[in-house]
């Protein structure tokens, strides 16, 4: 003869199966990008499996349109690229989002009344499981310590770029490309000293001011004339206010 379940059984059951209906928090993985991301939004997918009682399993489903959490504000902001096969942690609103995406920011009023409904995540790029975690060092191109603040694109690859702040004051930055430094006027106060080290350096400048001793070593060329073996011709000598002859 089977069991009536208590009221307390039932009561457990009712929350369980309840709570299996809100979405807090969970591992993801971007499916695709919406546009060039530039509306910030992507197509993600939990990628920790359903579990049943039964011992089956199942995929979760895909959300489309998902808010991009990016460090920002309306004018500053640390933005970078996201591809499919990213991952990071989605957070659940405790309320619709579907008017606020459409919206401005500011309060608005939900059109349902879903509560931390699978539809209403906000993506955080970033979580990684360990084997796939940029901050080991054999995953960069650059050699890596782990102590140091760095800020990184294309990691991995020929192009990997970095701004390096090290643990002991120093800043390094890395490329195996190009630097551009673009602006109105640029100043750069060296406390002690300055050094660059080329095997050639261009100057276009309308103006040159040296302010302060020139020391030169090496071969110095004046349009195409190395200035060691340069000499003026046709100057006539003259005598000085002291008599002494002048050229």
């Amino acid at each position: 003869m089977s069991r009536e379940a208590s009221l307390q059984e039932l009561l457990n059951s009712a929350i369980e199966n309840q709570t299996n209906n809100y979405y807090t928090s969970i591992p993801c993985v971007v499916v695709s990008v919406v546009g060039n991301l530039e509306t910030q939004l992507v197509n993600i997918q939990p990628t920790i499996n359903q579990l049943r009682e039964d011992g089956t399993t199942a995929e979760q489903s895909v959300i489309m349109g998902v808010p991009v959490s990016f460090p920002v504000s309306r004018t500053a902001g640390l933005t970078f690229p996201i591809k499919p096969g990213d991952t990071g942690m989605a957070v659940f609103s405790m309320r619709s989002l579907e008017v606020w995406k459409s919206g401005n920011g500011y309060p608005s009023t939900p059109n349902n009344f879903a509560k931390m409904d699978k539809s209403d995540a906000v993506f955080y790029p970033g979580i990684q499981p360990p084997s796939l975690a940029v901050n080991n060092p054999a995953k960069r191109s650059w050699d890596h310590d782990t102590n140091d603040t760095v800020l990184v694109n294309g990691v991995g690859s020929e192009v990997e770029v970095e701004i390096r702040l090290k643990q002991n004051g120093n800043i390094l930055i890395r490329t195996r490309k190009d630097i551009e430094v673009e602006a109105d006027n640029v100043n750069v106060l060296a406390n002690t000293s300055a050094t660059v080290t080329t095997p050639q350096l261009t100057i276009n400048a309308d103006e040159t001011l040296w302010t302060g001793n020139v020391a030169h070593i090496g071969t110095f060329t004046f349009n195409s004339i190395p200035f060691a073996t340069h000499k003026h011709t046709g100057v006539q000598t003259g005598t000085g206010t002291s008599g002494t002859p002048v050229a």
